[in-house]
């Protein structure tokens, strides 16, 4: 007995002896972002919580919005909090306030304080466990940066969408912006969840370095993948839907996100008439907003040329009702398409505005107020023979209504139209009046309805007409 017990302790000594003459091979640490990891293993609590604490109120001076989760997330009583020990209830509060507050950290991410606040979160919380999602979606627009690498390292990303961030923690080094563009091809799940940070709520709106970042992402994507197919343009969707939208504040740069994707869509991809029709109508709705403030005279000028790049790109022959109608509101309309039209090619638009517009001039006196200023402003040389014809086309239907007279086509609108045309291009006019009546193979018969509108046309103010009609007397 006696030997065995003398073996026993010299078993103890021995091991007692190695302990103290060979290191551990794994030292006990904690996961952390702002300590060395066995350093981070010897600091307590409420060392953490103090520090948290520091942070907390250099982010409060920056932002009040972070005062709401003083005596929550970092009051004094969640030191001693064990989430682990509580209720599915408890916790999914825990997650609600969580979220919202990496949330507003993602504008914040990398200054000092708010890395002593994720600290607490870490240690306390365990959100780099709990609450990967929300921690990397907060990091990810600074994905650049040695902070992000830090916080990568601490998570188990493995088995999850996010899975492709382990390259970080092999490499050590910040993630160039083409390898998370990469993973959106591969996997569009990551597109919606992009999607759904960077739109704003009624409760939260996403920081300038999340839409910033967002919004190059979902361009990179548009401007790498080969075709851009409908899957795609309905996952990005939402985030441009959401930067058009009027009456949220502070959405300057989500807006501006929301028309270079839709410029850029546009140039890409057929759109589907009733989305097409559903843009256009909301960037004219951002466009008469901003001629109407007039605070930004840069805004109103990069909403009408998007509104013109996606009418050029797109197969469409005529504006919408809703959307022509929000045009003609916006003042001095005219004189800024003729300042546009010294920079850019916009002869297509002009072309669909000046059919829309013709299409509404005999029943709506604004649209051809609208009509006669762009003739008498903007220059439309190429324009002359088809805004004539169709002039004179809706005459000729509009004459073969049983409710129509001729006298009652033939005055008003349809001359003032044309005498506006006159005006600056009388040689095209002559020239575009003598086409028609060869395309319509009008000869001398006198009860011809178009021999008899141009009759009444050159009787009257336009008399320039009558060389054009004259051999038709005979």
């Amino acid at each position: 007995m006696a030997t065995t017990i003398a073996a026993q302790l010299e078993a103890v000594k021995s091991f007692a002896q190695s302990s103290d003459s060979q290191p551990l091979k794994r030292p006990f640490t904690r996961p952390s972002i702002l300590f060395d990891p066995k350093v981070a293993a010897d600091i307590d609590i409420q060392t953490i919580w103090s520090i948290a604490l520091q942070g907390l109120e250099f982010l409060i001076s920056s932002d009040e919005r972070f005062k709401n989760y003083k005596n929550d997330l970092f009051s004094h009583r969640s030191i001693e909090l064990d989430r682990e020990l509580m209720g599915i209830e408890e916790n999914n509060q825990i997650n609600v306030s969580i979220s919202s507050y990496l949330r507003l950290l993602s504008g914040y991410f990398v200054l000092p304080s708010s890395t002593k606040t994720l600290e607490y979160l870490i240690r306390r919380y365990k959100v780099h466990v709990y609450n990967t999602e929300d921690l990397i979606l907060c990091a990810l627009p600074y994905h650049d940066t040695h902070a992000f690498v830090r916080m990568v390292h601490i998570l188990d990303t493995r088995n999850t969408k996010w899975a492709f961030l382990d390259g970080v923690k092999e490499s050590g080094a910040p993630p160039p912006r083409k390898v998370i563009v990469q993973q959106c091809i591969q996997d569009k799940g990551i597109i919606d969840v992009l999607c759904s940070y960077a739109s704003p709520t009624k409760k939260f709106q996403p920081s300038k370095n999340v839409i910033s970042f967002c919004t190059a992402v979902f361009i990179e994507v548009l401007g790498t993948v080969t075709m851009v197919d409908d899957d795609l343009v309905k996952r990005i969707l939402p985030f441009v839907i959401s930067g058009l939208q009027p009456g949220i504040q502070g959405v300057s740069d989500h807006k501006a996100a929301s028309l270079m994707i839709i410029g850029l869509l546009g140039n890409k991809v057929v759109l589907a008439p009733k989305l097409l029709n559903s843009l256009i109508r909301s960037i004219a709705e951002i466009a008469r907003d901003e001629a109407k403030e007039l605070t930004n005279l840069q805004w109103f000028r990069l909403s009408l040329i998007a509104l013109i790049n996606i009418i050029q790109s797109q197969k469409i022959d005529i504006l919408p009702m809703k959307a022509l109608e929000i045009l003609k509101e916006i003042r001095n309309l005219a004189e800024i398409l003729l300042e546009l039209s010294k920079e850019f090619n916009i002869d297509r638009f002009l072309f669909i505005l000046l059919e829309s517009l013709i299409d509404c001039s005999w029943s709506n006196e604004h649209s051809q107020q609208a009509l006669i200023s762009i003739i008498e402003k903007v220059p439309m040389k190429n324009s002359v023979h088809y805004v004539v014809s169709k002039t004179l086309l809706s005459c000729v239907k509009l004459s073969q209504k049983k409710d129509n007279s001729i006298s009652s086509v033939s005055g008003g609108w349809p001359n003032n139209i044309l005498i506006a045309v006159n005006k600056k291009y009388p040689s095209e006019l002559r020239g575009a009046v003598h086409q028609f009546l060869q395309d319509n193979k009008v000869h001398s018969r006198k009860d011809d309805s178009v021999y008899k509108i141009l009759c009444k046309m050159s009787d009257g103010n336009l008399a320039c007409l009558a060389p054009s009609i004259g051999f038709l007397k005979y």
